[in-house]
């Protein structure tokens, strides 16, 4: 049955009739399953939200599988996508991997995608000996597990090595993959994220300036702005430290985070050392970011590691703002820098960072001209359509290929 919006994994098919399409005559139509760790707002759990409604109303029947009890994205998945709780408990869960395992059989997806790698090991485990085996694959939006974590690369690499193939983020991604996924490097594809480029269009001045009179925030104040989890990772703090320093230089500058997390406390206490508070809105985590995007001249995110190919610099180039990437992940496939965005070394953005977004400050035609090649940029390469299609057309090929 249907419990608020869930289907419990042990009545599938009763609830999998009444959740899905009224075309679907039987369980045996959804194409593919999505497994995550949970249903929370973040970047790869909103990116399958919203590939999966977009792949239903495309035709092509996808289902969600969560293992953790987390489920806010829960509201945003259209009705008559099957979703699954698998109902995990403990570090591992035998009781998660027979839900799983009933699902599969149930639906029979011709494609089952394991999002990251913690639900690597229940879809390899799931399927195995399983008569009418799906294609396994595995949909890694991670660097690779750093040295100190050597334990976790060598526990999941014969996993990642039973998978049927792999898609990953961005190119450098895959060449850092290239050794554990062995010998399904051959069998890997590259998709990049997509950005709606109808929803994330450049706003008017008058919607700009209305944003930040609502907010608080001086019309002609210069803007720096970022989107994501507040963690040491993320390196939020280098930008407190920007715009103090910017403000020393004689800018009026404001800095926006969009996000929350472990850091925001210590962050708040930089901003206080640096006598900023009030040049710093932490705006917390937002459902719809557009209207902080749209407050922002310059976009910076400043991450260590962790990112592979960002959406929230994907829709603010999509709204044609200025991107200054730290030089991880996909960062250079993204923007070519100096021409439709920057990208900065990580050792660079100490030194850097200040020296660019005062020259940005001071040419505000410059930036216009590089948001305008941004968007051209994502409406070429990164669009949300052109991602669907990839994933749609992975999907018929893995079919096939079962």
């Amino acid at each position: 049955m249907r419990v608020n919006g869930v289907l419990s994994a042990e009545s599938t098919v009763e609830a999998m009739n009444r959740a899905r399409a009224p075309s679907d005559a039987t369980t045996g139509n959804v194409a593919a399953i999505f497994v995550l760790n949970s249903l929370n707002i973040g970047g790869s759990e909103t990116k399958v939200v919203r590939l999966v409604n977009a792949l239903r109303r495309n035709g092509v029947l996808a289902g969600i599988a969560y293992l953790n009890s987390s489920c806010d994205l829960l509201p945003a998945i259209d009705r008559g996508v099957p979703v699954w709780h698998l109902d995990r408990r403990g570090k591992f869960s035998g009781a998660a991997v027979a839900n799983l395992r009933r699902i599969l059989r149930e639906a029979r997806p011709s494609v089952v995608f394991a999002v990251n790698l913690y639900p690597v090991l229940y879809v390899s485990i799931a399927t195995a000996g399983l008569r009418r085996r799906p294609r396994r694959i595995g949909l890694l939006n991670t660097t690779t597990p750093a040295k100190r974590d050597e334990w976790r690369r060598s526990f999941y690499r014969p996993f990642l090595r039973r998978l049927d193939g792999v898609v990953f983020g961005c190119d450098v991604q895959r060449r850092e993959w290239v050794r554990y996924v062995r010998p399904n490097y051959a069998h890997s594809t590259v998709i990049y994220n997509g950005v709606d480029i109808g929803r994330f269009s450049p706003t008017s001045e008058q919607a700009r300036v209305e944003e930040r009179r609502r907010r608080g925030i001086g019309v002609g104040s210069f803007v720096i702005g970022t989107v994501g989890r507040l963690a040491v990772e993320k390196n939020q703090r280098v930008l407190i430290d920007a715009v103090a320093a910017l403000r020393a230089s004689g800018i009026d500058a404001h800095l926006l985070i969009v996000g929350n997390g472990a850091e925001r406390a210590q962050l708040e206490r930089r901003a206080a050392e640096l006598h900023s508070t009030e040049h710093v809105t932490f705006a917390g985590v937002q459902s719809d970011v557009k209207p902080w995007l749209a407050m922002m001249d310059v976009f910076v995110l400043p991450s260590t590691n962790v990112e592979t190919f960002s959406n929230a610099a994907l829709e603010a180039m999509a709204m044609q703002k200025t991107v200054i990437l730290s030089r991880i992940g996909g960062a250079d496939e993204m923007v070519r820098s100096g021409i439709d965005g920057y990208t900065l070394s990580i050792e660079e953005l100490a030194s850097a960072l200040v020296p660019l977004l005062i020259e940005l400050h001071n040419d505000p035609q410059r930036r216009s001209a590089i948001g305008e090649r941004a968007r051209a940029r994502v409406q070429h390469y990164f669009s949300f359509e052109a991602m669907v299609d990839d994933y749609a057309a992975l999907i018929s090929q893995q079919s096939d290929r079962r």
